[in-house]
């Protein structure tokens, strides 16, 4: 429920309205729901994941969860080192989205990237040497990307010999690059089958020659290596669903891992697994799930994110800075506005505003 305004309006140019956010007390004897987890990497041990735009830590098999990082802004796409000792990751300490490592015992990030357009990151070299991200601005086309590796301590970038691309992928040996010639992973398309459709390629590093591995009319993505296979998401499977797939690029054949039919698997990345075997952490629904790459299970990760929630508590909210359109009346002497999910009326001189619709959890626009 939305309180009243708490002040009046001395003018229509002020826009100052102001709306309680409100929540139920909070019970002692419920945990807070750790939604939404995103972005996660795994290694030998950990996970480490992003949450209220903060990168966190937990162990592999679930718990209280620490936090790593917290610059202004959000922090996305974190990857540990190939030997786990370090997490390279987008944030933004200075004004701009780059890439920055961190020591996964703390430390002081060192910045990475300093190019404007923001750095998407994929990959470590196998070695651990450099980092592999693509981004935009750097062609005609502005929103077009490229694949780029970087030294991860600091220096000039290359590019990948490919002329666009995103979400690459070494093999363990570098020869070859799995990557999309684009992205549509960040839309919230779902079951598209439409010209920017995304497949997945390799590129071979060292005679240069590249074939296409997908040939599904849908969505083909986030391709990882594990050894000599090759896993992505894919919906071509009959829930409809991005699940994970496997490809063997010496006998060419395609195979079903999981089988989700309720939500699509988010943002896959692969790790070694706690005795080699291999296995991919991802996002699912609100929560991370483990798959274990020899049994093809998956599990939940169970993550409690320890401190408060000062954003769940009520407070005044600012509504004028979230006004959107607007419509005068006949006689010119209010106005009727959206802002925050309600329709507002607003003197043009003289009154107060006045909330009309006051539904919580509905959203009126387009007075």
């Amino acid at each position: 429920m939305r309180t009243p305004a708490l002040s009046a309006l001395p003018s229509l140019p002020a826009l100052l309205v102001l709306a309680a956010a409100a929540a139920s007390p909070a019970r002692a004897d419920v945990e807070p729901h750790p939604a939404m987890l995103r972005y996660p990497d795994v290694s030998a041990s950990h996970i480490v994941f992003v949450y209220a735009n903060d990168l966190w830590m937990v162990p592999r098999e679930g718990g209280t969860a620490t936090p790593l990082a917290s610059p202004p802004g959000p922090e996305q796409f974190p990857r540990f080192s190939p030997d786990g000792r370090a997490i390279a990751f987008m944030g933004n300490y200075d004004g701009n989205r780059d890439l920055y490592t961190l020591p996964v015992t703390g430390g002081i990030p060192t910045r990475v990237t300093y190019h404007p357009a923001a750095e998407n990151l994929t990959d470590w070299s196998p070695d651990g040497t450099s980092l592999m991200y693509f981004a935009s601005g750097m062609v005609t086309i502005p929103r077009q990307t490229q694949l780029f590796t970087v030294p991860a301590a600091g220096g000039l970038f290359t590019q990948v010999p490919v002329p666009y691309g995103a979400n690459g992928a070494l093999s363990a040996d570098g020869t070859w690059l799995a990557y999309t010639p684009h992205t549509t992973d960040t839309r919230t398309w779902k079951r598209y089958r439409g010209g920017m459709a995304t497949d997945v390629w390799l590129f071979n590093l060292r005679d240069k020659t590249s074939r296409r591995v997908t040939d599904w009319e849908g969505t083909d993505s986030q391709p990882m290596w594990h050894g000599p296979n090759l896993y992505y998401l894919s919906d071509r499977g009959p829930e409809h669903r991005l699940n994970i797939w496997r490809f063997d690029p010496a006998g060419g054949t395609h195979t079903q891992v999981t089988k989700l039919d309720d939500y699509d698997v988010k943002w896959p990345a692969v790790g070694p697994g706690p005795s080699g075997g291999g296995e991919i952490v991802f996002q699912h629904g609100a929560r991370l799930m483990l798959l274990d790459l020899p049994t093809g299970k998956a599990r939940a990760v169970e993550v409690s994110i320890p401190g408060a929630r000062p954003t769940l508590r009520p407070q005044a909210v600012d509504a004028s800075k979230f006004i959107a359109g607007g419509s005068i009346s006949p006689g010119a002497k209010r106005v009727a506005v959206e802002a925050r999910g309600d329709i507002w009326t607003l003197p043009a001189e003289k009154g107060s505003p006045r909330n009309l619709t006051r539904t919580s959890g509905a959203f009126e626009r387009d007075p």
